[in-house]
């Protein structure tokens, strides 16, 4: 009726309160029969119980720079709160955690329904929830084999009973699960926490140990393998010490160097003994020639005297005793001379054999002086190969030390921060819940909210579309006329019928 409005307030709501009053048993049959399936509803439905647990996370130093073994620290600057609080709720939320979750529970103990064949009727309803979603592009199409594996399943149910609420301003995590079972709500935020701290641990350990124990093992072959090099080259050449070797050396070709010298100085003066010998001999053969020719002329005075003595005084005893000193004198040159000859030849024969001897004693000193100077450049050259390979040993040696140095450095680092305790506390370990969650209150509220609703939709929808009127003002409104009389309320007009009253 479009004058109905144009009332007074009040007469408007009389007429309401007059349409309800009127339209009581289909405003009673609408609550009872909302009222009814709202406690059907509740009573079907299992009522859940929530479990909470809320985790303080701290700023520890996991989430700052962490330089590699034998790195300088460097400090980068403060670390974001925010952003740390946000790591730390995706790693509660992700799916490899509720999936750890559900192994070491049992799907059989979290979802018991999902184990379950599905009803005909429940079938039906997924699908047509799965064609729905899929078809308004809500969700991404399923697959059958993502379907059909209850672990898929499982991680989503997980995943949706958990709510991760963040606090900001306290750096607190709040964790809510929901489950029908009270004592599996607060074993799977128990188990949950537990799975957590482990992967935690994983995702922020910084073993570096491994690495450093395979450059030590990687640097402590190396370092072995000079040595076994740096002996081999010893005991291939009889080394025992350079400086001692050297000085033995040195001291052998110093004491040939001086007998070559001492040699060289005999042979000198051999070689000037045997050429004054040369001389001396050959002055005695020329006294020897001279002797001769003082003989001969002996003689041939002798032959004269003789002669003399034959024809002057022969037979006298003067030519006897001229032959005897003859012979005499002549007898004495030889003896004399030939003693001294051989004196010269004895002597010079000597002094060659001496002579001989020195060069010989010469030439073998020469010969080890020369052996002896290969041997020395050879020392040379073999410390000079010795001295590399003791470098090499000396630096593969400074290097494994210094491995083995950051080694246990990062062995202590490593054994610190695994007995450290988490930066993430937890405030409010899960417990039990007591009293599950206001589930079919809510739903008894809800009926009782939808049928006063309804109700009401009712009373407004007979109030402005019926065709009769329930009070003279409407009908003066909507006429433009005055109302005299109007037949009251009967059981026959009740049912549909309405009557206009005209005034003459």
């Amino acid at each position: 009726m479009s004058e109905t409005l144009m009332l007074p307030p009040r007469l408007v709501m009389r007429d309401l309160m007059l349409t309800a009053v009127s339209l009581k048993a289909r405003i009673i049959l609408i609550f009872f029969c909302v009222m009814a399936a709202s406690v059907a509803l509740a009573v079907h439905i299992q009522p859940d119980y929530k479990a909470k647990s809320s985790l303080l996370v701290l700023m520890g130093t996991e989430h700052a720079f962490r330089p590699a073994a034998g790195e300088q620290f460097m400090n980068t600057g403060a670390v974001d709160a925010e952003q740390v609080l946000r790591t730390e709720a995706s790693i509660l939320g992700s799916d490899d955690l509720h999936r750890s979750v559900i192994r070491e529970i049992g799907i059989e103990k979290l979802f018991p329904k999902l184990l379950e064949q599905p009803s005909p009727f429940e079938k039906w309803t997924a699908d047509v929830k799965t064609f729905i979603t899929d078809g308004l592009g809500m969700t991404s199409p399923t697959t059958d084999r993502g379907s059909a594996d209850p672990m898929v399943r499982a991680v989503d149910a997980f995943s949706h009973n958990l709510s991760i609420t963040v606090d900001k301003k306290s750096s607190v995590i709040g964790l809510d699960y929901t489950n029908p079972d009270k004592v599996m709500a607060a074993d799977a935020l128990r188990v949950l926490e537990s799975r957590y701290f482990d992967l935690r641990a994983k995702l922020y350990g910084d073993v570096q140990a491994p690495i450093v124990q395979m450059q030590q093992n990687a640097a402590g072959a190396q370092l072995a393998a000079a040595n076994t090099t740096l002996e081999a080259f010893k005991h291939q050449h009889d080394i025992s010490n350079f400086a001692d070797r050297r000085a033995i050396l040195l001291r052998q070709q110093g004491d040939l160097e001086t007998a070559r010298a001492r040699a060289e100085s005999t042979i000198a003066e051999q070689q000037a003994r045997l050429a004054q010998l040369n001389q001396q001999l050959g002055t005695v053969a020329g006294a020897k020639r001279n002797a001769a020719s003082a003989l001969q002329g002996m003689v041939e005075a002798y032959r004269q005297r003789q002669q003399e003595a034959q024809t002057t005084y022969r037979g006298s005893p003067a030519v006897d005793d001229a032959r005897r000193q003859a012979l005499e004198r002549e007898t004495d040159i030889a003896r004399m001379q030939s003693t001294q000859a051989y004196g010269v030849q004895a002597d010079r024969n000597k002094t060659e054999a001496d002579l001989r001897s020195s060069l010989a004693g010469h030439e073998a000193i020469s010969a080890q002086l020369t052996t002896l100077k290969t041997q020395i450049d050879s020392v040379d050259g073999e410390e000079m190969e010795l001295h590399r390979l003791e470098l090499n040993r000396a630096i593969l040696e400074d290097n494994y030390k210094a491995i083995s140095k950051i080694l246990d450095e990062r062995q202590v680092v490593e054994t610190v921060d695994a007995n450290r305790q988490s930066s993430v506390r937890i405030i409010q370990p899960p417990r039990i819940p007591a009293l599950p969650l206001s589930t079919r209150r809510l739903i008894l509220l809800a009926g009782i909210v939808f049928s006063m609703l309804l109700s009401i939709g009712s009373v407004l929808m007979s109030h402005f579309f019926r065709s009769s009127y329930l009070r003279p003002e409407a009908l003066e409104v909507d006429t433009g006329l005055t109302v005299l009389a109007s037949v009251p309320e009967m059981g026959a007009l009740r049912g549909g019928g309405s009557v206009l009253i005209i005034p003459a």
